[in-house]
């Protein structure tokens, strides 16, 4: 966010893990900066780094590291990870100061779970949902590359349901139930087990975005019930 001499917000966007806008919320007026401090180009929408041209599309490098195989095998990879590290100069990536990891929380009810899943992502016990969508579960596919859906025993596509709300601090946040688990996960891996995740909304499916964890630290990884 940017704001003015008086507070009010004049910029404000949320950002995918790589660099994209995912939305731009106010634009009262442009800003070049981007997520991770580079500048951006609107002619070519590629990002400037100082030293190189990143492009977030992809999470690479248009050019190779200056010091060639000396930085690594990689010449063109931005971060190991772009939620914990950044690469200001274009030259090295830097870990952040502080090392975060999200944690699986077990229940003994379903209902247990979904209200802490709810309470970790600051969504008012009271609140109910905008919307409940129905989408297909899916698995990794064969010989693991891919995904295909999963069936039940009956050769019916299993459905799961998507809880749409508004936390407050007015961001829409995403909540997946998956009762069936993940048979493609080990039986003692959380994601085997019936449970709950917290997903970052994607505006250009209107559904969850299945590869993003919901931005507060607060949020764990599965919510597991019995």
């Amino acid at each position: 966010e940017l704001t003015d001499y008086s507070g009010e917000i004049m910029w404000s966007a949320k950002y995918r893990a790589y660099g994209n806008l995912a939305a731009l919320d106010v634009s009262e007026i442009d800003n070049p900066l981007r997520f991770q401090g580079q500048y951006f180009d609107a002619e070519t929408g590629l990002h400037y780094n100082r030293h190189r041209y990143y492009n977030p599309g992809t999470g690479r490098f248009l050019t190779p590291d200056p010091i060639k195989l000396a930085g690594g095998l990689n010449n063109y990879q931005y971060v190991p990870n772009p939620t914990g590290w950044v690469d200001p100069l274009g030259l090295s990536g830097c870990p952040g100061q502080t090392k975060f990891t999200r944690k699986d929380k077990f229940y003994g009810s379903r209902r247990a779970a979904f209200q802490d899943a709810k309470r970790d992502a600051r969504i008012p016990m009271s609140a109910e949902p905008m919307e409940v969508n129905h989408v297909a579960l899916t698995k990794i596919g064969e010989h693991g590359v891919g995904k295909q859906n999963v069936l039940d025993a009956d050769g019916n596509i299993v459905y799961t349901r998507e809880y749409h709300y508004k936390n407050i601090d007015n961001e829409r946040v995403v909540i997946q139930e998956h009762s069936y688990g993940h048979e493609d996960f080990p039986s003692d891996h959380a994601s085997h087990k019936p449970h709950f995740n917290v997903r970052e909304y994607d505006p250009e499916t209107g559904n969850a975005d299945r590869n993003r964890t919901f931005h507060l630290k607060s949020v764990s990884i599965h919510y597991v019930f019995e």
